[in-house]
């Protein structure tokens, strides 16, 4: 959880929207955390599954902010 957490200030932001996690700034922490290339597919893929979740809920959370 620390990852996606230290890996969410790479996001960009604008017109309240939230971006995504930028995939290059995880493949890189990964790589800077010496996982072996077996365990950089596993982190991609959690990382992609949590900051999916993440987008989802701040759409929701904007569009109950939008609707009020």
């Amino acid at each position: 959880m620390r990852a996606f957490w230290e890996l969410s200030s790479c996001r960009s932001f604008g017109s309240g929207a939230v971006g995504p996690i930028p995939w290059d700034k995880a493949i890189d922490y990964a790589e800077r955390k010496k996982l072996d290339p077996g365990m950089i597919e596993v982190f991609e893929v959690v990382m992609r599954e949590l900051d999916e979740c993440y987008l989802e809920n701040q759409r929701d959370q904007q569009k109950q902010r939008m609707d009020k």
